[in-house]
């Protein structure tokens, strides 16, 4: 005995109707491959086609789906049988599959526009252009996914029950998923905007020609946590409208559910408070990026030791970043020889230390650009001592502020890990 399904029922309709499958396509919009693997059952109709095909044949949705005519006498708001129940889900589940498969379309455009902005921005030098290149294609993105969200949707706009609420549910949470990965990479992608201006505030630097934007790892991880709350939001806000509207059932969670939401809200929102009293414990204890506070300088509790030292002839250093380095080109020629040394106008420059009331308490000369500045102490005695700073001091001053903030980097994981295991292992099953 010849088993029924759809596939076959279609295939009998069609050709008690004298139609060829070409035809029937031409009917339904679609191509005649499509029709082919319906009746092979190899895929199934869209469920938007399905009251359309029954139209054409005249048949019901349910004769369709059970892939037999009803019998005589049978009423006509019987229920669905559980043969046809199981077509039903079993073209929801390949209804769900196919968006699935097509929300990958939208997260590969994503993740292309991240890579053409930073491909232009960092290969080629075009931060402003890499930018708008990259929004080119995360709006395709957004557009992709909205097609296939509405596309999705409103194949079973008129359907009822408990598995088309599930699938409802199922397809709204994929378009979140996918909506959700697209912020994240549009929202690292934004500095990159900046980056073609030049712009230098306390450690965040960006350059003209956009080879790139130095961020520190609490910036970098601020932008991303005020993506992930805004898209968070966002969809807690899309939710509720869709809800109210009635259009997507309000999801009924159990106690453990309730549970384990009010854990993760509670787990997120520690997390957040301990990394942002870690960054703040960081930034302290570099001198909030005042890497002077970090440096040890040169004290002099009188005035003599303090000119002996700032007379003192040395070879002019500059700072090359990973330390220090010799200048070897000096743009101006020596004033005068002493004992053989060249002295250069920089060294011959001089300052003063006054009171109040403008007496000079001290007169001396610059020792020369190796010296960055110097402290004088309290003016009730007398602005002494006096506390000079090398570029060498600085410099070790920046390392101990990098050493610093790579133990916090530990910190900021130990405390990312803590948190995820502490949510495991208390979240109900």
């Amino acid at each position: 005995m010849e088993k029924k399904t759809m596939g076959s029922f279609l295939a009998a309709l069609r050709r008690a109707n004298g139609m060829t499958q070409k035809e029937l396509a031409e009917r339904l919009n679609v191509s005649d491959k499509s029709v082919s693997r319906w009746e092979r059952d190899d895929g199934a109709p869209d469920l938007a086609l399905i009251p359309v095909i029954a139209e054409v044949f005249g048949v019901t949705c349910d004769e369709l789906l059970r892939g037999e005519r009803a019998a005589a006498g049978e009423e006509q708001g019987a229920q669905s049988t559980p043969k046809g129940e199981q077509q039903k889900k079993h073209l929801l589940a390949a209804s769900l599959s196919r968006f699935r498969s097509r929300c990958c379309i939208a997260l590969a455009l994503a993740a292309a526009g991240f890579l053409v902005a930073m491909a232009f921005n960092s290969a080629l030098e075009r931060a402003l252009l890499g930018f708008f290149l990259g929004a080119v294609f995360f709006v395709a993105a957004a557009a992709v996914e909205t097609v296939q969200l509405n596309a999705a949707l409103l194949a079973i706009h008129d359907e009822e029950g408990e598995d088309v609420d599930a699938f409802r549910r199922a397809v709204v949470r994929g378009a979140e998923r996918t909506y959700g990965a697209a912020w994240v990479l549009f929202a690292c992608t934004l500095p990159l905007l900046l980056a073609f201006h030049p712009v230098t505030i306390n450690g965040f630097t960006v350059s003209r020609t956009g080879v790139g934007i130095s961020l520190d790892f609490w910036q970098a991880a601020l932008v991303l946590l005020t993506a992930l709350v805004t898209g968070v939001l966002a969809v807690r806000l899309v939710e509720r409208r869709l809800v109210k509207k009635r259009f997507l059932p309000p999801e009924e969670k159990t106690e453990a559910q309730r549970k384990n939401d009010r854990l993760l809200r509670t787990t997120a929102l520690t997390l957040c408070a301990a990394l942002a009293l870690s960054a703040f414990a960081a930034r302290a204890l570099v001198g909030f990026g005042d890497t002077r506070l970090l440096a040890e300088g040169v004290e002099f509790t009188d005035f003599d030791s303090f000119k002996r030292y700032m007379r003192k002839p040395v070879k002019p250093t500059y700072d090359s970043g990973g330390g220090f380095a010799t200048e070897t080109a000096v743009a101006e020629s020596p004033l005068y020889y002493e004992n053989d040394t060249p002295i250069y106008r920089s060294q011959t420059e001089g300052a003063t230390i006054e009171d109040d009331n403008g007496n000079v308490l001290c007169n001396f000369i610059w020792r020369n650009r190796s010296v960055v500045f110097w402290r004088t102490g309290p003016k009730a005695d007398g602005y002494l001592p006096v506390t000079v700073y090398t570029q060498e001091a600085m410099s070790l001053a920046r390392q101990k502020a990098k050493h610093i903030d790579m133990v916090f980097y530990g910190v900021y994981a130990v405390e990312v890990v803590a948190a995820a295991a502490y949510y495991l292992r208390k979240r109900e099953k």
